[in-house]
C-alpha cells in the first residue's frame, strides 16, 4: 500500500453520482411519415461525376412540401457541395451509396474564413439520416492547407489561429434526431455535431479519417439533452467523443449515455475543452478503446471551463492505450504544470473556471499502457472533488498523478506499474482513501 494512501467510509459524493447518472437514457424518436421519394426522380444520376446539389435540394423540397418522408439515395457516387436538411426527412443512403463532397471552398464560405457545414439542418425537427452508405467529406485538400496555414501561424506566434474549415454535419436547435447506420468520413474538420437539441439518438454508426487528420473529432455532442451514442465505431485524428458547452445561455449538456462503442485512433471519450455551459448526468459503459491517446478524459482550463458534475464510467476495456485517465483543469501536454510547480495563471475563481465533481470510475481495466497510469489536477481554487474508483486495474510504465485534488475514494483498485510509485500524490491533494 502507498503511505499516502489511507482507509474511509464509502463517500456520499460518489454515491450521489451515481444515483443521478445518465443510466437509461431513452431519446425520443423522429416522427417521420412512411411516404417513399427516389433521389433518381430528381435527376441525381449516381457515378456521372455532375453536381448533385440541385437535385438533392429539389428533392428536400418535395419532401418538405408533402410533410415529410424517406429520401432513398440508390448505390453509386453523387458529388455535392452544401446540403441543407428539412424537418420530417428520412435521408436512407443505401449500401454503396456514397456523398462525396467538393473541395471548392466557395461552395461553402459565408465570409473569410468561416463555412458552412457539408450538411446542415438549423430549427427543424424529426431528422433522419440512415442505411449502410457513406457521407465522404473530401477532406485531405483541407488538411494539407490546414497543417501549412497552423506551422505558418505558429512561427509567427500566432498558435491559435486557424485557417478555418467547413464541419461534415451539424445539426442545430433541432428535437427528435437519429443517425443511424451511415458512415461518416475524411471530414474536413469535425464530423459530427448535435448542438442545442433534443432527444439525439446515434447508433451504429461508423466515423473514421485518418490518424494524422487534424482536428477530425468523431462526435461532439454540444449543450443538448437526452444523447444516446451506442454501438458506434469511431477512429480519427483527435477527440473520438468530445462532449462540450461553450456557451452558458445555450445550456448544458445532460442527461447523455455512451455504450457499447469502439474507439480506436484518437483521443479518447473526452469532454471539453469548452465547458462553460456545463455538463451533468453522463455515463459511459460497456466500451473498448484500443491504440487510443487517452481513455477517459476531462480537459478544461480557466476561461474556458464550467460545472462538470455526476459523471459516471463503468465496464471499460483499455488496451495499448497512452494514458488511462485525464481528469484536468489545463489543457494536457500543453499548459499542465509541472510537479510541484504552481499553477502560473492568479487563483481567481469565476464562472469559467473548470470544476470536476462527482465522478464514478468502477469496472476498469487497462492493460499495455504505454505512457501513464494518468491524471487527475485540479486548481487550488478548484479542486477536483468527489471521485470513487471501484475494481480498477491500470498497467502503465508509470503511475498516477493526484494535485489540487480532494474526496478520492478507493475500492479494489491496483496501478502496476514499471517505474516509480503507482500513486504520484503531490502536496496539493488530499490523501486518496482506501475503503474497506
Amino acid at each position: 500500500m502507498h503511505p499516502r494512501l489511507r482507509f474511509a467510509p464509502l463517500s456520499l459524493l460518489a454515491l450521489a453520482a451515481a444515483l443521478h447518472a445518465a443510466e437509461d437514457v431513452r431519446p425520443a424518436l423522429p416522427n417521420i411519415p412512411e411516404r417513399v421519394f427516389q433521389i433518381a426522380d430528381f435527376g441525381a444520376v449516381p457515378n456521372d461525376n455532375l453536381d448533385d446539389t440541385p437535385a438533392f435540394t429539389k428533392a428536400f423540397a418535395a419532401v418538405s412540401a408533402a410533410g415529410g418522408g424517406r429520401l432513398v439515395v440508390a448505390p453509386g457516387d453523387y458529388h455535392t457541395g452544401h446540403l441543407k436538411l428539412v424537418g420530417r426527412l428520412d435521408l436512407h443512403l443505401e449500401k454503396g451509396a456514397r456523398l462525396v463532397f467538393s473541395t471548392d471552398p466557395e461552395a461553402y464560405r459565408i465570409q473569410d474564413r468561416k463555412f458552412n457545414p457539408l450538411v446542415a439542418a438549423t430549427g427543424v425537427d424529426d431528422i433522419a439520416i440512415t442505411g449502410e452508405g457513406t457521407l465522404d467529406g473530401n477532406g485531405q485538400a483541407w488538411w494539407t492547407e490546414a497543417r501549412a496555414f497552423k506551422d505558418a501561424a505558429r512561427a509567427r506566434g500566432d498558435a491559435n489561429e486557424e485557417i478555418g474549415r467547413p464541419r461534415l454535419l451539424i445539426i442545430d436547435k433541432a428535437k427528435r434526431v437519429l443517425v443511424q447506420g451511415i458512415t461518416l468520413t475524411n471530414s474536413p474538420q469535425f464530423h459530427f455535431i448535435p448542438s442545442r437539441c433534443e432527444d439525439v439518438t446515434v447508433r451504429d454508426v461508423t466515423v473514421r479519417a485518418p490518424h494524422t487528420a487534424p482536428n477530425t473529432d468523431g462526435i461532439d455532442p454540444s449543450a443538448s439533452r437526452r444523447v444516446l451514442i451506442a454501438g458506434c465505431v469511431i477512429d480519427t485524428g483527435d477527440d473520438n467523443i468530445a462532449i462540450k458547452s461553450g456557451k452558458p445561455e445555450h445550456g448544458p449538456v445532460e442527461d447523455m449515455l455512451v455504450e457499447h462503442c469502439t474507439f480506436l485512433g484518437g483521443h479518447g471519450m473526452s469532454i471539453g475543452s469548452e465547458t462553460y455551459g456545463g455538463v451533468r448526468n453522463l455515463t459511459v459503459r460497456h466500451c473498448t478503446f484500443e491504440g487510443t491517446e487517452a481513455g477517459i478524459r476531462m480537459k478544461s482550463s480557466r476561461g474556458r471551463g464550467g460545472l462538470c458534475e455526476n459523471l459516471t464510467y463503468h465496464d471499460l476495456t483499455m488496451r495499448n492505450v497512452e494514458v488511462a485517465i485525464q481528469i484536468t483543469s489545463f489543457y494536457p501536454n500543453k499548459t499542465t504544470p509541472k510537479p510541484g510547480v504552481a499553477d502560473p495563471l492568479p487563483a481567481t475563481r469565476d464562472p469559467r473556471t473548470p470544476a470536476w465533481k462527482n465522478i464514478v470510475i468502477r469496472d476498469v481495466r487497462s492493460t499495455g499502457g504505454t505512457k501513464s497510469a494518468g491524471i487527475i489536477i485540479g486548481l487550488s481554487d478548484e479542486p477536483v472533488s468527489g471521485i470513487t474508483m471501484e475494481n480498477v486495474f491500470i498497467e502503465s510504465p508509470v503511475g498516477l498523478r493526484v494535485a489540487n485534488a480532494r474526496g478520492i475514494s478507493l475500492k479494489n483498485v491496483e496501478i502496476k506499474v514499471a517505474k516509480g510509485e503507482p500513486w504520484l500524490v503531490e502536496a496539493s491533494a488530499e490523501t486518496p482513501r482506501v475503503l474497506p
